[in-house]
């Protein structure tokens, strides 16, 4: 009987350690340095931090968040001060610190592909708009996207030169700007959002459309979604480049997570289409969600591509 209860004692304790160190206390993590940097409202926010344990299945150590501010989660790896960051899959510092980005294997983050949305009244006035911007968007990869925002956001050259010499290096647009047509007499108001990708994007279609005859009205830069956005159906724009997520859960109100880029892309334009005349046109293949990246030290280290790999290190 001594030798039965001693065992059940021996299998008792097992059990609760395992529950201790196999499922991780959050905060008491003492393993190799794996510090993740984040913004804060990551998180917190409903497709950040919280959820993002769930679907992966493991647990953040808390001692090993890094608070920083937006945008900088990317020099905080780089630098050494932080293992893996969490940003944006366009960000052209991730280029520049060559930075690895980490598969979202099980399909956590939302589609972000950017595609050019129009007002149906000018597409019924000029309908070989939508086979121009087609030209333009077919050529925006995610590495395409990437090396664009780099020359604005690292090497500080201008959004509307480097649009330029990207649609002359494609030869999308001639060295000098053509006579406007005649027959396109009616201007075309071609707007965009304030940071630095929407800032490039904009400036391609000022500098697309302006090369095959149209008269464009430049207002890149006007404003985020919730002035562009009315701006565009109240027919004070034409045309500016938004993400079909952002489309998806900002404007339709959608209250689903959707990561596969085509079903998200025809929820958006079929709902905008019958509600607000509003036409989206083909999408960028660049899907510009949020990404988990590591350190090319720790990429060296453990040879981890996907995010599995990271809570497979944690559990």
């Amino acid at each position: 009987m001594k030798s039965f209860r001693t065992l059940i004692l021996l299998v008792t304790i097992g059990l609760l350690t395992a529950g201790v160190f196999g499922c991780g206390d959050r905060d008491a993590y003492d393993g190799p340095p794996m510090r993740l940097a984040t913004p804060a409202e990551w998180t917190e926010r409903a497709d950040g931090l919280p959820n993002f344990e769930t679907h992966y299945a493991f647990k953040y150590p808390r001692n090993q968040l890094i608070i920083v501010e937006l945008g900088l989660a990317y020099q905080a790896v780089g630098t050494g001060q932080a293992e893996v960051g969490i940003g944006d899959a366009t960000e052209g510092r991730i280029a520049r610190y060559n930075l690895v980005v980490l598969e979202d294997d099980k399909l956590f983050f939302p589609a972000y592909n950017p595609a050019p949305v129009a007002r149906q009244e000018i597409l019924d006035q000029y309908p070989e708009i939508a086979s121009i911007m087609k030209e333009l968007s077919v050529l925006l990869d995610l590495e395409t996207l990437t090396l664009l925002n780099k020359e604005v956001t690292v090497e500080g050259n201008q959004p509307e030169d480097v649009a330029r010499d990207y649609l002359r290096e494609m030869g999308l647009i001639a060295r000098e700007r053509p006579a406007a047509d005649p027959d396109k007499d009616i201007p075309v108001v071609v707007s965009g959002k304030t940071f630095a990708e929407a800032l490039t994007l904009g400036y391609l279609t000022v500098y697309l459309l302006e090369d095959r005859g149209f008269t464009v009205v430049d207002e890149v830069g006007l404003a985020e979604v919730a002035l562009i956005r009315p701006a565009l159906e109240s027919g004070e724009i034409d045309i500016y480049w938004e993400y079909t997520g952002t489309g998806l859960m900002n404007v339709m109100n959608y209250d689903e997570v959707v990561t596969d880029p085509q079903k998200c892309y025809e929820l958006i334009r079929d709902w905008d289409l019958e509600n607000n005349n509003i036409v989206w046109l083909d999408y960028a293949p660049a899907n510009n969600t949020f990404v988990l990246f590591i350190s090319p030290e720790v990429h060296e280290e453990y040879g981890w591509t996907k995010i599995s790999d990271l809570a497979a290190f944690f559990n």
